[in-house]
């Protein structure tokens, strides 16, 4: 009489480990904040605008980040995820240059109905918060470590954000905001689009590499959770900002 077997397949690992750390993500302060019925318009507005003007410093690098490691897995063996990581790269150039445009927007559509002045340039020069940082060095870390395939973790965790997260954000800024500040939210609308097929293509290379490779699983969710937690704290940051913004207004 056979018996069935009773180990844990590394793919389940990955999900037990990392889907606690999803589960913070979505009741994180900032989010709790800014997702309330009664979320003051004022603080969504400033957030939007922080969030696109930092957000070119975590999105401007991408593709470069993404080759990177991919062909570091190349050089360590890992040519199958080497190959998928490269060519994912070549879908994700240029788009910082969505997040410059709708900080411009952001600030017109602000400047235009606020006494309080603010200018693009300005925002878009700021120096870089604590969560920015993290999630940039988390970039170069995995890249110049011996397990480079981690890039994999941090691209399904940021991007599945886009599909369980965006929607939300872009009907409370409907809500809250109105039409007109949705015409400068074009990186989030096009990414909550695209991402849905970019989860499914990083789901697909992660469960093939685990099944290859079931002793990297750990190394992988360790950098997911950490991807998530500088993604939040940068999250953070965009609302302290957008508070301290709001207390020189007042």
């Amino acid at each position: 009489m056979s018996t069935l077997s009773t180990a844990i397949s590394p793919q389940a690992i990955y999900e037990s480990e990392v889907s606690p750390v999803r589960d913070a993500f979505t009741k994180c302060p900032a989010l709790l904040e800014l997702f309330n019925s009664d979320a003051d318009p004022i603080l969504l507005e400033l957030f939007l605008i922080h969030f696109n003007a930092l957000g070119v410093s975590m999105t401007e690098p991408v593709d470069r980040w993404i080759t990177q490691a991919g062909e570091r897995c190349k050089q360590l063996g890992f040519v199958e995820v080497g190959n998928a990581l490269c060519l994912h790269a070549t879908h994700e150039a240029g788009h910082h240059e969505m997040m410059i445009t709708d900080t411009k927007t952001l600030v017109k559509n602000w400047n235009e109905r606020h006494a309080f002045q603010l200018d693009a340039t300005e925002m878009l020069a700021q120096p870089l918060p604590n969560g920015v940082q993290k999630y940039v060095k988390l970039h170069e870390d995995v890249i110049a470590s011996d397990t480079p395939f981690c890039q994999l973790a941090i691209e399904l965790e940021i991007e599945r954000l886009s599909v369980d997260v965006g929607p939300i954000l872009i009907k409370q800024c409907l809500e809250i905001l109105g039409s007109d500040v949705v015409k400068g939210l074009s990186f989030l609308e096009e990414h909550i689009a695209i991402d849905v097929s970019h989860t499914h293509f990083n789901q697909k290379q992660m469960n093939k590499f685990l099944e290859q490779h079931p002793d990297m699983v750990m190394p992988l969710a360790d950098t997911a959770k950490k991807a998530l937690e500088a993604y939040q704290l940068f999250l953070n940051d965009c609302v302290q900002l957008a508070k301290a913004k709001m207390a020189t207004i007042k």
